[in-house]
Formats: C-alpha cells, sequence, structure tokens
C-alpha cells in the first residue's frame, strides 16, 4: 500500500469518546519492523496515549506480524505500512517516503523513533524538513543495533547535535542497562519505561502442578533459545526425579523439533489469561538465555509469582536481585543446583514466588507503565498541552483499563 493511500484511508477523528488534552498534531512514531520485542512496548504505549485522546500516527514497514499487530489499535490511530525492502537501505527510503507523506499532510506534535533505521531515516528531516521544532523521542528498544552499542551512540549523538528538535532532548530506554549509556550525552534527558505485565498475571492464583514442572518461554522461539532449555531437561531427566518440562509459547520450527525430540511439552499459549494460567501452574521458571529486547517473558513470570532462575547476564541482572526475587546463576552447574532446592522446598518456592510478584507489582503494572510513560512524555508542554490539567493516570477511570494487547 502507498504511503499517500494508507494516510487516505485513516483519517477517522480521533476519539473514541475520551476527553483527552487538545492536542496540537499528531504525535507520530516510526519503527522499522514491527517486531514481537518491539510491539512489547510501542503497542502499550499507543494504547495508553489513545485512552487520553492523543491523535497519533505509526509508520512502519509492512509484513505479515506487524499488520496482525496493528489491526488491535483503534482505527483513530492513522497506521500507515511502507514496503519492505531486500537491504537496509531500500527499509530506510520506504521509511522515509512514509514520514515525508505524514509530514506534508499533517502537523506532527512530536515523534517518536525506535530503533537505530528510523533515527537515520529521521536525520534528514530533523536537519532540513519541516520538523525541525518538534520534540523528537530516540529509543534503541529491540534494535539489532544493541550489540553495536557503538553504532547506536553514534547515532544517538548525531540526533542530540541537532537538537532532537529544537524543543526537547529524550531518550526512553526500555531497559535499566540502557540508561547509562544514552545519559552520557549532555542535555539529554534519559527516561526509563518498562514494559507493562497485563493484570491477568497478577490476578491468576498459584496452583501448583502434582509433579514438579519447570516452564521457560520467549517472545520469537528461536533455536537458542530452546537449545539452553534443552540442556536443562536433558540433565535432570531422570525418572527418580518425576520433572517434567514445558515450553510456553511460540517455538521456531527447527526449535519446535528439537522440543519434541528431547521430551518437552509445548504450548502455544497465545492469550495472556492461556499463559497465566500455564505459569500458575508450574513450579519454577528457567530463563537459560536472555531474550532480545526486554524479557518480557520473565516480567510475566514474576508477576505471576513463580520463582524464577536465570543464567546471570547484564539483563537478568536489571531484573532479579539474587536470592531475594529470584536466583542468578554463574553457570549451568549452579542453575542446576537452584532449581533442584526450590523443587525440595515448597517454603522456599513460596518466598521467592511472592518476593518476585512484589517487585513486579512496584515495576511492571499497567498503572507503573502510565506513570513511567507520562513521566518521560507528559512534562513536555509542546507533546502535551495542558498536560498540567491531567490526573494522575493511577486513578484515571479513562485510562484504568486500556485494551493492551
Amino acid at each position: 500500500m502507498a504511503p499517500a493511500e494508507a494516510l487516505r484511508r485513516h483519517q477517522e477523528p480521533a476519539g473514541h469518546g475520551a476527553a483527552g488534552p487538545a492536542v496540537h498534531g499528531l504525535t507520530l512514531h516510526v519503527v522499522g519492523r514491527l517486531t514481537p520485542p518491539l510491539a512489547s512496548f510501542v503497542m502499550p504505549t499507543i494504547q495508553a496515549m489513545c485512552a487520553v485522546g492523543m491523535p497519533q500516527a505509526l509508520v512502519f514497514i509492512d509484513d505479515a506480524y506487524g499488520r496482525d499487530q496493528v489491526a488491535t489499535l483503534p482505527a483513530a490511530v492513522r497506521c500507515m505500512p511502507v514496503p519492505d525492502g531486500d537491504t537496509a537501505w531500500a527499509r530506510r527510503a520506504s521509511l522515509s517516503q512514509g514520514m515525508q507523506a505524514l509530514t506534508q499532510r499533517e502537523a506532527i506534535g512530536a515523534m517518536h523513533l525506535y530503533g537505530l533505521l528510523p533515527g537515520l531515516v529521521a536525520l534528514r528531516l530533523l536537519r532540513h524538513g519541516p520538523l525541525r521544532e518538534v520534540p523528537v523521542y530516540f529509543s534503541p528498544h529491540s534494535s539489532r543495533a544493541q550489540v553495536r552499542p557503538t553504532l547506536v551512540r553514534a547515532v544517538a549523538g548525531r540526533l542530540v547535535r541537532l537538537g532532537l528538535g529544537r524543543n526537547a532532548r529524550h531518550a526512553i530506554v526500555n531497559l535499566r542497562l540502557d540508561e547509562p549509556q544514552m545519559a552520557d550525552f549532555n542535555g539529554l534527558q534519559v527516561q526509563v519505561v518498562e514494559c507493562p505485565v497485563p493484570q491477568v498475571f497478577f490476578d491468576t492464583p498459584r496452583q501448583e502442578a502434582k509433579r514438579p514442572l519447570l516452564i521457560a518461554c520467549n517472545l520469537e522461539g528461536q533455536r537458542s533459545a530452546v537449545d539452553g532449555f534443552l540442556r536443562i531437561a536433558v540433565l535432570l531427566n531422570d525418572e527418580r526425579l518425576g520433572i517434567s518440562f514445558n515450553w510456553v509459547g511460540p517455538a521456531l520450527p527447527d526449535a519446535a523439533a528439537a522440543i519434541r525430540a528431547g521430551g518437552i511439552g509445548q504450548y502455544d499459549a497465545a492469550t495472556d489469561a492461556s499463559r497465566a494460567q500455564r505459569m500458575g501452574a508450574a513450579w519454577v521458571y528457567v530463563a537459560a538465555s536472555d531474550e532480545r529486547g526486554f524479557p518480557v517473558r520473565l516480567a510475566e513470570a514474576m508477576a505471576a509469582g513463580l520463582p524464577c532462575v536465570a543464567l546471570d547476564s547484564e539483563v537478568h541482572r536489571s531484573m532479579i536481585t539474587d536470592d531475594q526475587t529470584g536466583y542468578l546463576c554463574a553457570d549451568l552447574k549452579q542453575l542446576l543446583l537452584r532449581v533442584g532446592q526450590l523443587v525440595d522446598s515448597p517454603a522456599l518456592r513460596q518466598r521467592l514466588g511472592q518476593a518476585a510478584r512484589r517487585e513486579a507489582l512496584e515495576r511492571f503494572s499497567e498503572a507503573e507503565f502510565r506513570r513511567q510513560l507520562w513521566r518521560a512524555i507528559g512534562s513536555d508542554a509542546a507533546v502535551l498541552p495542558g498536560a498540567d490539567t491531567l490526573v494522575d493516570p493511577r486513578s484515571d477511570a479513562r485510562v484504568a483499563s486500556p485494551p493492551w494487547r
């Protein structure tokens, strides 16, 4: 679909009955491919802003997963899919065309760039186009460039030198460990906004299975993530132990084959409620590898009150406090030891699980997500004119129960 045609199809007035602030111009969200890690942040952000009547537009690279996600958004959000390309240069050109089509037709009130590619695309518009006066937010969420921090820092530095718009110098990061990297730039305000966990995970009661049950999952189901859990299952596959193993979530074809070969149960659990129920029956959640981007499934397990055992990494260290809200393990041997301790002790499972749920409630609840989001964007008058008239989102009935997923 051409950008101009996509724009014409999404001219519905914003609102859906929400009595929000009078925002001058669209908040423009620009992403590359809308991957599962990225969607876990972008979609709740757009939904929360919709709930208070903020007009928005989304430019994204067109693919099947992105279309499925965008279909869940309110019609008031102007969605502009742009063609995919075989190369990063082709995708950059598509995003640039889509952004230019919007900026030529609409007054843009703010821009949020998710990832390295949108940041590169925006450089030209910020320097030469009509967006020089617009506050711009840069987020390296789930970008593959997170493994190339030098490149991310170079782009962020360039955006800062261009002013990130003359009215604001903001970065929004999704992981606590990313905050120090971005905070090094003079004049750049960095806010951490962690992904929300749906309320159903906090509400679903714990009803452990009769036999010991270990579970693992992630957003994408790639083979590398499954292999870590598979090694644990092989080492603990002793009839005398009586431990069962479940992978709860998607699995790519090669990963699914490895799951079957390893005797691990797989449950797609595509809905929040079904995933929460599976977690409620488990004894231990195992994070044997990092997720790409924010570890959404680990946060869900903590919210479900499930004791979590994770291999020690920067990402897991930002989520779990060792021996308080879970266990961080230096190697596979220590991880197996911690799993054994939890399987043998109901009291230990209860202590760590309850502590994990309290931590999740403080950090990952939907109310806390909205509080973090308003703190990141609500203080900028160019983004939220009249923001001082908004009530605290934690007590606002209009944003109490948005359709998060």
